[in-house]
């Protein structure tokens, strides 16, 4: 009987403490969704469906006052009004948020909210249940290697919502580790993803998150998935190796340019340029083709009748007539020098 006891009481802990769980769990969520809804929506009362079954609406207020000061009815289109029970939790800051769950939810047509505060309005709002779906992130995000260059594989498991598998749209966010700016991918109807044209042998961090696709459904992007890390696959060529051979490349180039201009020049002081003929005998190469005899005997009539290329006929200079002899005998022991005799040459 202790142990019938024993046994129960354990089982009975067990439960209490996966309650506990469930419960932790349950707050942390609707904490989070309220900090997600408050950042993107400016109307009060605001409201989020989880679900297909479910409405949660809620709004904060400075101070505290108690929930039964509020008074928070609902009706849908052609219907009469009824009343949603108001409760309470502290928000920080010295604010407290009222919020209610709605036992009836009808999709596709329109709800009208109001809020009373002792009776006086406070808030009213309209609105489709179907157009606010706030549902849990994506679960169970993995991440692989594909095998191939740049590549990681992506998976995970689309938020618990029956008939709505299909009609779910996601983003996926990655960026390198540790670094604040990333890219966004949408995928659309899949819980399959592969990134591209990723860096090599670099660590990069991945999320998703998911919302209603809208075309049947909307509603507002969920919470991040915790980030998954994985590192990309190393490149099939070192960037090292890649630098060190393109040096080697360019020392062997200049090696061989050099090698060949200095066989150039020692060419040039072995074997010389022998200067062309072919100005000394005009026609030679351009006429006759370089056949020496054939261009002789064209040219040999054209020396003979041009003797001058051989030779030139003295020219005539004039002469000064510097002084003339006188006529008579000369006088005997007195000889005179011989001087020139008068003559004209032209």
């Amino acid at each position: 009987m202790t142990k019938i006891k024993s046994t129960m009481l354990k089982r009975l802990l067990a439960f209490l403490c996966l309650q506990r769980t469930f419960f932790v769990k349950a707050v942390q969520d609707f904490e989070t969704k309220v900090a997600l809804l408050t950042s993107v929506e400016q109307e009060d009362p605001k409201c989020f469906a989880e679900g297909m079954v479910d409405l949660t609406c809620f709004w904060e207020e400075d101070g505290h006052r108690a929930p039964d000061q509020y008074t928070f009815t609902y009706k849908y289109q052609n219907e009469n009004s009824s009343a949603c029970a108001v409760a309470s939790q502290p928000a920080g800051g010295g604010r407290t948020r009222y919020f209610c769950r709605l036992s009836r939810v009808k999709h596709f047509v329109s709800l009208d909210l109001q809020v009373f505060r002792n009776g006086t309005p406070l808030h009213n709002r309209s609105l489709s249940i179907d157009l606010v779906f706030l549902l849990d992130p994506p679960a169970n995000l993995t991440v692989t290697r594909t095998g191939k260059k740049g590549q990681l594989r992506l998976r995970w498991l689309p938020p618990s919502l029956k008939h709505m598998t299909d009609s779910m749209m996601y983003e996926v966010s990655y960026a390198l580790a540790g670094s604040r700016m990333g890219k966004l991918e949408v995928v659309r109807g899949n819980t399959e993803f592969i990134l591209h044209n990723l860096q090599a042998a670099t660590r990069y961090d991945v999320r998703v998150r998911a919302k209603p696709d809208g075309l049947a459904y909307n509603g507002y992007w969920s919470a991040w998935t915790p980030s998954v890390s994985m590192e990309t696959p190393p490149s099939d060529l070192d960037p090292l190796i890649i630098g060190l051979c393109l040096v080697i490349s360019l020392i062997l180039t200049l090696l061989s340019l050099s090698v060949f201009l200095s066989h150039r020049r020692f060419l040039w002081k072995m074997w010389p340029l022998i200067p062309s003929p072919e100005n000394q005998f005009p026609g030679l190469f351009t006429v006759y083709g370089g056949d020496f005899l054939e261009w002789l005997g064209q040219s040999n009539g054209w020396l003979q009748l041009r003797p001058g290329l051989f030779y030139q006929e003295a020219i005539s200079d004039p002469l000064e007539v510097l002084s003339e002899a006188r006529n008579g005998p000369l006088t005997p022991g007195r000889t005179q020098p011989p001087g020139p005799q008068a003559c004209c040459v032209e």
